[in-house]
């Protein structure tokens, strides 16, 4: 069995997978305003449905990496495309994370697009397996890319969050485009209404 070839594979799941998840969380809060009976049941039963699906992505995504080490014999971060898919990767573990405490379904709709459009961009580099020179044949590698891409993962997520809030919090009507149309700061209620 060629593990590189089923790695490509479930690396084309992962991100169709990631599509179909961004688009149903689309649906849960856009649908929430829409529903006439129960908003609240239909955030909640589509948000359920949305991180199902991005859950069976980052497992695709996850069989893809180990597949293709496997197959490989060195962690697949050693060039751009490896790179650019493990930082894919390394969001959705950490918006997995985060959405794990908060259960807030707007932040999957942020945060999808920035995995869709770093797992797109990785397909414009050369995807062979590239032997590694011997500089780069260290311990230090897999220690020093892992912890960037995963510490730029989280700052991700933090990215989309603080978006969400700003585009939550400030009235697009007012001229000053001041937090909830005021010259003062934030409101309590403001801060605290993440539904």
């Amino acid at each position: 069995m060629n593990w590189v070839e089923f790695s490509s594979d479930a690396f084309i799941v992962a991100f169709f997978l990631y599509c179909f998840a961004f688009l149903f969380y689309v649906v849960a809060i856009a649908g929430k305003k829409w529903s006439n009976r129960d908003p609240e049941r239909h955030l909640k039963r589509w948000g359920r449905i949305a991180f199902t699906v991005s859950t069976l992505g980052l497992a695709a995504h996850l069989l893809f990496f180990f597949s293709r080490w496997y197959g490989s014999g060195q962690i697949p971060t050693s060039n751009m495309y490896e790179f650019m898919t493990f930082l894919g990767m390394a969001i959705m573990l950490a918006f997995t994370v985060i959405y794990a405490i908060y259960r807030n379904p707007l932040l999957g709709m942020f945060t999808l697009p920035l995995t869709i459009i770093i797992v797109a961009y990785a397909s414009v580099f050369p995807q062979e397996v590239q032997p590694l020179i011997p500089a780069l044949n260290s311990i230090w590698l897999k220690i020093h890319v892992t912890t960037a891409a995963l510490g730029e993962a989280f700052f991700a997520v933090g990215f989309a969050a603080g978006l969400m809030y700003l585009l939550r919090v400030t009235d697009f009507d007012s001229e000053t485009k001041t937090p909830g149309g005021r010259s003062g700061g934030l409101s309590l209620r403001c801060m605290c209404s993440w539904s």
